[in-house]
């Protein structure tokens, strides 16, 4: 099956010539230990690979993010699955961007930026901010790690011939999915900085359609290949959110890895008293939800309602909803309770359902894995963020500690350390600063109490201090170091005179003053 889609994808322009011209890209995020190439089309494309095994091979054969929910009443689908179902370029007039300006086809690619970077770069040079490449406060590229690859895609497109390989038609959904791919700079020997080993994947979804998304998932799929591919067994490991494929033999490699896609953050919904991230900032008054759903694959030519490749939209959404393929609630055979993740026992410690039906997978065996559900009304957006952790040691089964090790340190890092991007804190309406303000306070004048909003641009020591007519300190509102984001601070004056006060925000070389009035 695989051969087939890397001829669909070499040959795309020929076939779709006839219409327009569909502009296929790839790049490789190549600047640690693992070089994996990513495409227009969305998702990793034709191959990871790992520095760390000898020989030097695959990790992973494809992966792609996938979006599935109930729109206009039914179930409904855009997701890459070997064939390609999803199309370069953004959603423009409600049609694929290759349809409605083919003659920008070829700024529909894969972008790809390193630090240190500048115009030479012709990916620097022609960043795509207009179609939602992210920026930094000056209007530069913004880059993510030390290496950057974006592009931007949909599911929109109806003239995709892959969408007839399934066993029913795949109709358009109209998303627009903004990818970002970054990678922290390692070396060949530095086998133990978690950063030299792993990628990270983000990805902002945005229903570009009239008619909401409702009780939709995000998904993420891929096909693991390594070493002898036929006995990678796919697990998932709820605990670190990690779907993985571990090996139980000795092939060319010696040991095998495990090699695995972590869940850090998935979709925002609200939930009063939590804090969400959200596309880089604290969302307070949200929450991001867990992987809720996993499926294993046994093969491409697997037809099991357990451990079945995807082939219709009703595989889809019984699979998104934690259901066998057939739509049957799956049961755990060692504890016979209902479950939505099937072989979520541990191998290392052959405690729980860890066994695979089969002891022969095939070489399409992967993981499929769904967070929700959650509603996209038209025009909103959704967030997600996934890490490839592969890990290695001294036996197959330590590397599977290995890599929860590598997880578990991934989850208890904040966004900024795994971005190297400063996490903002938003004003509740999706906003975040692009200065340092002291806004005027409100109410004022006031009585007794009123309410001080500062911004800030930059992690940095901020002080926030209240003074008298005649210069003398009356009170100290904030003394600490705080995070990028809007901040509103409440001054309460019960205790004071009326009269005129000036309260002074100085943050870094930042200073700025303001002037408010007390009236009893």
């Amino acid at each position: 099956m695989k051969q087939l889609s890397i001829i669909l994808l070499l040959f795309s322009p020929v076939l779709f010539a006839q219409t327009y011209e569909h502009y296929f890209d790839y790049k490789a995020i190549d600047t640690n230990n693992i070089s994996a190439n990513f495409s227009n089309y969305g998702g990793l494309y034709n191959g990871a690979n790992w520095l760390l095994l000898t020989p030097y091979e695959w990790i992973v054969y494809d992966a792609s993010p996938w979006i599935v929910g109930k729109f206009n009443g039914a179930p409904a689908a855009a997701l890459n699955e070997w064939f390609y179902l999803y199309s370069p370029g953004p959603i423009i007039n409600g049609q694929a961007g290759i349809i409605a300006q083919p003659e920008d086809s070829l700024t529909f690619r894969i972008y790809k930026i390193s630090k240190g970077d500048d115009n030479s770069n012709p990916d620097y040079a022609q960043w795509p901010d207009t179609l939602g490449a992210p920026i930094n406060q000056n209007g530069d590229p913004l880059i993510y790690g030390d290496q950057t690859l974006w592009t931007v895609y949909n599911g929109v497109d109806s003239t995709l011939n892959a969408r007839n390989w399934y066993e029913d038609y795949f109709p358009p959904l109209p998303v627009e999915i903004r990818q970002t791919v970054f990678a922290h700079t390692g070396n060949y020997n530095d086998a133990y900085d978690v950063f030299s080993n792993v990628i990270f994947m983000e990805w902002i979804i945005i229903n570009k359609g009239e008619l909401p998304i409702d009780s939709a998932y995000f998904g993420f799929w891929s096909d693991i290949d390594f070493d002898i591919n036929f006995r990678n067994y796919p697990a998932v490991d709820s605990t670190y959110q990690v779907a993985y494929c571990w090996g139980d033999t000795t092939g060319i490699l010696e040991p095998d890895p495990a090699v695995g896609f972590q869940l850090l953050y998935g979709p925002v919904i609200a939930s009063a008293g939590d804090t969400a991230i959200f596309k880089g900032r604290r969302l307070p008054g949200y929450k991001n939800l867990p992987m809720t759903s996993f499926h294993g694959i046994g093969d491409d030519a697997d037809f099991d309602p357990l451990t079945g490749s995807i082939r219709s939209l009703n595989d889809t959404w019984n699979a998104a909803r934690g259901f066998d393929l057939n739509g049957n609630v799956i049961i755990n055979p060692v504890t016979n309770a209902p479950t939505r993740f099937p072989f979520n026992g541990d191998p290392v410690t052959q405690q729980g359902w860890y066994q695979f039906p089969t002891s022969w997978v095939g070489g399409g065996a992967g993981v499929l894995f769904f967070s929700g559900p959650f509603n996209l009304a038209p025009q909103d957006t959704q967030w997600a963020m996934v890490a490839l952790v592969p890990g290695l040691s001294g036996t197959n089964l330590e590397s599977i500690v290995d890599m929860r090790e590598k997880a578990a340190i991934l989850s208890s890092l904040p966004y900024d350390t795994l971005s190297g991007i400063p996490v903002f804190k938003d004003d509740g309406n999706g906003n975040i600063p692009n200065k340092f303000t002291l806004y005027q306070n409100y109410p004022n004048p006031f009585n007794s109490g009123t309410t001080i909003k500062i911004s800030t641009l930059k992690k940095v020591q901020v002080n926030l201090i209240v003074y008298d007519i005649l210069g003398a300190k009356v009170k100290e509102l904030k003394n600490e170091v705080t995070d990028p984001g809007f901040y509103e601070i409440r001054f309460n004056a019960a205790n004071l005179s009326s009269g005129v006060y000036f309260y002074q925000l100085k943050a870094g070389d930042f200073i700025q003053t303001k002037k408010m009035v007390l009236l009893k």
